[in-house]
């Protein structure tokens, strides 16, 4: 028996929404722990991409960007094709490319953006993981096992939210999309075992994204921000949500699976009380 030694994760990474925010925080946090490529893919302008890219790329790590939006097959299909060229394997996928979408009541919902709000965040995410868990199912496993392990032939992470377990008027489209994906999650997790692919999602909690800014910069939206905060007990960063999504994904989460890990500072436990 040894100490472990080495880079925590050597494989190689894919994000969806991967050029910025949540997304490029999570490409970032594998490039910090030693992954020999990561894949940024993403809707994002080229300015956003190089951005994002270069974010990577200082670290010293490969970086490989892909235009690609996760609600068309052929688009997904090509992506994760194109990751496999260029580093043979894809062991790590974190699916973070999503929306807030509509706003509307339940009485006042206009279909059209409440199915823009699920093509995103629920269909993008089982269109995601589907060419992703097929890829995994040819690979052999990651480097690297010890000795008595189960082979590690690939890791999933889908975002969820807060939402996907408590909720607030005026979020039925998000959260509905959100419980979606703890959905999809957890019969992927199950399909994907015998294959030696762990699905899990993470739910976090209140960051300043540029989904929310729009609606932290309206009056009545900043209370409310400043409530969820305060109920959360501080600030969050986009590291913080990162390097969980890293630490999900090691082969030494090996019985981890199907699992909805909550990066809230216990916001979801704290029933309305600061």
């Amino acid at each position: 028996m040894s100490k472990r030694s080495g880079p925590l994760a050597p494989g190689i990474a894919f994000v969806t929404g991967g050029a910025r925010g949540l997304g490029n925080a999570i490409a970032v946090s594998f490039a910090k722990e030693g992954a020999r490529g990561v894949v940024l893919v993403d809707v994002a302008d080229e300015a956003t991409f190089q951005e994002g890219k270069k974010a990577v790329e200082e670290l010293g790590t490969e970086c490989l960007t892909i235009h690609a939006d996760v609600t068309r097959e052929p688009d997904m299909q090509r992506a994760v094709s194109e990751a496999v060229e260029r580093f043979s394997r894809i062991d790590y996928a974190a699916n973070f490319a999503g929306i807030f979408g509509s706003s509307d009541t339940i009485a006042d919902m206009n279909l059209d953006a409440w199915q823009k709000t699920q093509d995103v965040n629920s269909t993008g995410i089982l269109i995601a993981t589907k060419y992703e868990m097929r890829q995994m199912m040819t690979q052999s496993s990651i480097d690297g096992i010890e000795h008595g392990r189960v082979p590690q032939c690939g890791s999933i992470i889908n975002c969820a939210s807060v939402n996907s377990l408590q909720t607030m008027s005026s979020s039925a489209a998000y959260t509905a999309s959100k419980h979606a994906c703890a959905g999809i999650t957890k019969v992927a997790a199950l399909e994907g075992r015998a294959h030696n692919i762990r699905v899990n999602a993470v739910s976090p909690g209140f960051l300043l994204t540029a989904l929310v800014k729009p609606i932290e910069g309206t009056d009545t939206g900043r209370v409310l921000w400043e409530g969820f905060e305060k109920r959360q007990g501080r600030k969050a960063v986009f590291e913080e949500v990162g390097d969980v999504v890293v630490l999900m994904s090691l082969p030494r989460m090996s019985l981890v699976n199907g699992h909805n890990l909550f990066i809230d500072n216990g916001f979801t436990i704290n029933e309305g009380q600061f």
